[in-house]
């Protein structure tokens, strides 16, 4: 079922096991056929990753995104409207006349700045990386993370002490 093309740009920054992935794509909210547990093993698949536990996170991560989306869109209330002119530029001004307006007449006249064709500088940024760690980079991984966990939970510590002090003097 497609309800209409609304199109988000989702990205994965992931590291499951010893493998890292990082990527972008746009992803159609308006279509409900799409799946992130086919695109996780089509992506899986064409990156040659073996890992049984990449595909899981992977769909994991888009649902976790598409979640964060359809919330967003639920609190913020807003619906997006058309301005006049903007109808006239597309030719969706029905006041105007009633034929029927081809897909061809209405490419014409878009600009020519829209493409569907993505830009050479822009390949880049649409091209996933995988990284695969070894024993010794992924513990370092872990010691790295492991630090920043305990700083982080010594910095709220101190929060928190600061909080109740200054709670109490009131």
């Amino acid at each position: 079922m497609i309800l209409g093309e609304r199109v988000h740009c989702l990205k994965l920054d992931l590291r499951v096991n010893s493998t890292i992935i990082r990527d972008q794509f746009l992803w159609d909210l308006g279509n409900f056929d799409s799946d992130p547990e086919e695109f996780a093993r089509c992506l899986c698949k064409d990156l040659e990753l073996e890992d049984p536990e990449v595909g899981p996170a992977v769909a994991f991560a888009i649902r976790e995104q598409l979640y964060e989306l359809a919330v967003l869109s639920v609190s913020s209330g807003r619906e997006t409207r058309i301005s006049k002119k903007s109808r006239r530029e597309w030719a969706l001004d029905f006041s105007q006349s009633s034929k029927a307006v081809s897909a061809f007449e209405l490419m014409k006249r878009t600009s020519s700045k829209s493409s569907a064709v993505r830009k050479r500088n822009e390949w880049d940024f649409f091209e996933p990386i995988v990284e695969i760690l070894t024993r010794e980079e992924v513990e370092a991984l872990e010691a790295r993370e492991e630090r920043n966990a305990r700083i982080k939970r010594r910095q709220e510590d101190k929060d928190d002490l600061y909080v109740n002090r200054y709670s109490r003097e009131r």
